[in-house]
């Protein structure tokens, strides 16, 4: 649309409030600018607005000529601004487009439902992090749109780090149409949140994005090239910058820049590490713990042979001169020959540690050497590097070790079974030890040892989403929750093995933790762990067992949630086991338990009369029936008229109605 006119009246108007509205019936210009707009007021109603107070202006009488002025100025002004645009001299550009891939979806949500999540994401302070948290697990369908991928991406420089981290970690398992969006905006010189954007697009692309990372190495700040090294390692090509980085960088960016030298191959990196090794052997083994090269596995095993060979116990004491030797002598010589082995083992531990993944001939042969002196972290290595670089060698070692050493080895020749054999012949070579009467106990009347299976099975996961058994490397207790699927078994587990674990007598040997929001017992979070929804038959046996759990180790969150997730109904006696024994919980855990159970009001009365009923006579920290019911529910503006029997009477209290 030609706009000529428009700008032309618009031009005559601020002339005519300069010059002063006296003067406007004389102004010819203003006449003439008003008629040109005829053409504009026949084809929009706006414009005709406009033509008829700009003619209005002109006539003889008009009241309050001013304010009319004015108004149509303004107005005009408002008309100008939805047509602006902005060019240089060149050739035409076209707009650019959102970039939106194939993988990006658009989704047809609800304010309702998308509201809390934005107003989270653009607002401050820690409280957001459940909102977002729980959205994500309540509603993954908001987060699936691209305009709620754009907050996300944002969300990477949140100042709540907790938070930021917590969408890193969503991010990373988006596909590659997330890139773009990552890249939009980058600033090489940024600091965490452009750390961020890199590390989340390096765990996606791998080295499709190579250049993009050398670029940052080159460009970035210190916090940008310390997760641009790291993503080096992900091509070989950039070993000849590696080298030079890791001559030039200092603190975080050198160690960065040597982890990414470990998954280096060829014979300039080998011979790196092996001066590396000779200067530095324990810190050089932790480096090297990432790499599965026969290289790095003879490297390893030399600095082992020759370490073994001058154990302290191989050592001669110094003679103490005789005639001069004293019971202090004795004592102080002693406590320096423990600290030196000690020492000796701590160190030789850090080396070990090294020889995860790596199935050199020679790294292969340690293991029986180093057993010797460490029995505990041999079968542990063992059982690492079946999970993490799972090879033929390995699964042969561990059924050799088992043969000769035995139980000590059961974990990792349990999992090199399920690895390797079906899922009926590996439940026919090892349930026995999970049977209370096992084929040993039959056998030589001994008890037989479960602990390897069941270490096997805390590392075993089945991932919903995926519908398969996965292997984790995380330890019972690390607090995170989701773990992380290193290896997928092929075929899966029997089905036989649910009654067995969900039978067994030695669940509570553990004990019990001290977590009210998790599960109580390690025991327990290895069977929620394991838990299939798609399986009908673990529905009841799996709401039976952790609601028996319950009662006997208190409830807690997660817990009633697994309850639920098998559709269990029965929930009496859950309160009265909060505070059994006069060990009682916190006041707030317990109304957050309240918010989980699936009872109705009627039903948690019934409960509180029973706990009230069960405490007369006994003393739990001075309290009557009424402070229990308040220990439970505190004062409520909310209230519900309820009767609590006490005895042969009946008293009217206040309940909190939730």
């Amino acid at each position: 649309m030609n706009l000529v006119a428009v700008y032309e009246l618009r031009d005559r108007l601020e002339t005519a409030v300069v010059a002063g509205v006296n003067l406007i019936q004389e102004d010819f210009r203003l006449k003439r600018a008003v008629e040109q707009m005829e053409p504009f007021a026949k084809v929009s109603p706006v414009f005709q607005k406009i033509y008829g107070m700009a003619g209005k202006l002109t006539m003889p009488v008009c009241e309050d000529r001013a304010r009319v002025l004015l108004d149509t100025l303004g107005l005009l002004d408002a008309v100008l601004c939805t047509q602006g645009t902005s060019q240089v001299a060149g050739e035409i550009l076209e707009p650019e487009m959102p970039k939106v891939g194939a993988g990006d979806i658009y989704k047809k949500l609800s304010y309702g439902r998308v509201a809390p999540v934005l107003e989270a994401f653009q607002g401050t302070g820690s409280g957001r992090y459940a909102v977002i948290r729980d959205a994500h697990e309540a509603d993954l369908e908001i987060f699936e749109d691209y305009r709620m991928k754009y907050q996300m991406v944002k969300a990477l420089g949140d100042s709540y780090g907790e938070l930021a981290d917590m969408v890193a970690e969503w991010l990373t398992h988006e596909k590659e149409q997330i890139i773009p969006l990552l890249k939009q905006g980058f600033i090489f010189d940024g600091k965490r949140e452009m750390a961020r954007r890199l590390q989340v697009m390096e765990k996606i692309a791998g080295n499709r994005e190579n250049e993009f990372y050398r670029l940052a190495v080159r460009k970035g700040s210190k916090e940008v090239r310390e997760a641009a090294l790291l993503a080096l390692r992900h091509d070989s090509s950039n070993l000849p910058l590696l080298l030079d980085s890791q001559k030039s960088e200092k603190g975080k960016c050198k160690e960065a820049a040597m982890r990414s030298l470990a998954y280096m191959d060829g014979e300039e990196a080998a011979g790196f590490w092996k001066e590396m090794m000779v200067k530095k052997p324990e810190e050089t083994a932790a480096y090297l713990e990432a790499s599965d090269q026969d290289w790095a596995g003879d490297l390893i095993a030399d600095v082992l042979e020759k370490w073994i060979a001058k154990a302290p116990h191989k050592l001669e004491a110094e003679e103490l001169p005789k005639g001069k030797e004293t019971k202090e002598d004795r004592a102080r010589e002693r406590a320096k020959e423990r600290e030196e082995r000690d020492r000796y083992r701590q160190r030789l531990v850090g080396l070990w540690n090294g020889a995860v993944g790596k199935h050199s001939e020679r790294i292969l042969r340690c293991y029986e050497l180093v057993y010797g002196i460490l029995p505990k972290e041999v079968p542990s290595v063992l059982t690492r590097s079946l999970i993490r670089n799972f090879h033929p060698s390995f699964c042969q070692l561990a059924k050799k070790l088992y043969e000769k050493f035995g139980d000590e080895f059961l974990e990792p020749v349990f999992l090199a079974s399920i690895l390797t054999d079906s899922p009926e012949e590996t439940y026919e070579r090892f349930h026995e030890f999970i049977k209370p009467e096992g084929l040993l106990r039959k056998l030589t009347g001994k008890k037989q040892d479960a602990t390897g299976v069941l270490y096997g099975f805390a590392k075993i996961v089945y991932q919903e989403e995926e519908g398969r058994y996965g292997l984790t490397l995380e330890e019972m207790n690390s607090p995170i929750r989701e773990r992380k699927v290193c290896r997928w078994l092929p075929e899966g587990l029997d089905l036989r093995w649910y009654p067995l674990l969900l039978k067994y007598p030695g669940r509570f040997a553990s004990g019990r933790r001290n977590s009210y929001s998790m599960y109580r017992n390690y025991y327990d979070w290895m069977i929620a762990k394991l838990y299939r929804p798609d399986v009908e038959e673990l529905q009841k046996p799996y709401g039976e067992f952790f609601y028996e759990g319950a009662l006997r180790l208190m409830p807690t969150t997660e817990g009633i949630q697994m309850m639920k997730r098998c559709k269990w109904k029965k929930y009496e006696g859950l309160l009265e086991a909060c505070v059994k024994d006069n060990n009682s919980m916190p006041t707030y855990l317990i109304r957050t338990l309240l918010s989980e159970l699936p009872m109705t009001n009627e039903e948690l009365v019934k409960e509180i009369d029973k706990v009230i009923q069960g405490r007369k006579g006994k003393v739990m920290n001075g309290t009557n029936g009424i402070t229990i019911l308040e220990h439970f529910f505190p004062k409520s503006s909310c209230l519900l008229p309820v009767h609590i029997s006490q005895g042969s009477h009946s008293s009217l209290l206040a309940f909190p109605f939730f």
